[in-house]
């Protein structure tokens, strides 16, 4: 299994996990014609997971349905969605799983500030991956995860910097520490609950423009987790290997 990554920010969100036969996308915050340029098959494309409503998550979703892509949602997306909903998918309730094709979905809360869904998937091709993202915390478990795909969004030296900057202002402080998992968070909850003992990688998602450092997040991650760490950002591929 292939996962690529075309974008990974307040900019955006999109992610594609692409198998010998049958693909997967997460999130639909970027254009179509970015996942045009990996998949030439769109009969290949079981479905999109959509994680809430916010537009750089889901702003896209209708042209994606338009193309003839399922779209899976909780119903909060869907209250506030004003479009065609021809190809709407049906998530079960949370912590019960949905077939899409070969991939096994469970979708479970997350917390931020409008309902949103983490999803932990299955594949035979690639095991078990969580994906999480924006949630300021998360209070699932797992006894054996292949692959984590998590929020890394903010630490309070980059924030304090960027506030002293004047890039950074108060009300944006106060939502990123509400809504969204700063590095200490994330590695808190991850060694907490040993979720990276079985994973092969650790893959960051979201890391704010202003209110974080990459390569600093990456080096603390993997001092924390002793694993291969990436950051999701455009043009990213990696084999999930079993």
């Amino acid at each position: 299994m292939e996962l690529i990554c075309y974008g990974s920010s307040s900019r955006g969100n999109g992610y594609i996990l692409k198998g010998e036969s049958q693909t997967l996308l997460l999130e639909a915050g970027l254009p179509l014609s970015n996942v045009r340029k990996y998949i030439s098959d769109f009969s290949q494309i079981k479905g999109c997971l959509i994680s809430h409503r916010h537009c750089d998550h889901a702003k896209y979703m209708g042209d994606f349905m338009k193309a003839g892509i399922k779209c899976y949602a909780n119903s909060d997306v869907w209250d506030n969605y004003s479009g065609s909903i021809l190809n709407k998918g049906e998530l079960s309730e949370p912590i019960k799983a949905t077939e899409i094709g070969e991939f096994i979905v469970v979708p479970m809360y997350a917390n931020h500030d409008v309902p949103c869904y983490a999803y932990l998937i299955s594949h035979p091709e690639m095991g078990r991956l969580l994906f999480l993202t924006d949630s300021a915390g998360f209070g699932c478990t797992f006894e054996k995860l292949d692959h984590i795909m998590i929020e890394c969004n903010w630490s309070e030296d980059c924030m304090a910097k960027a506030i002293e900057d004047g890039r950074t202002n108060s009300y944006v402080a106060k939502r990123s520490r509400d809504t969204h998992m700063s590095i200490d968070g994330m590695i808190d909850y991850v060694t907490s609950e040993n979720l990276a003992d079985s994973a092969k990688e650790v893959i960051l998602l979201h890391l704010s423009h202003e209110n974080s450092n990459q390569q600093q997040f990456i080096e603390r991650t993997h001092n924390s987790l002793n694993k291969p760490i990436y950051v999701a950002e455009n043009g990213l591929k990696l084999n999930l290997s079993i």
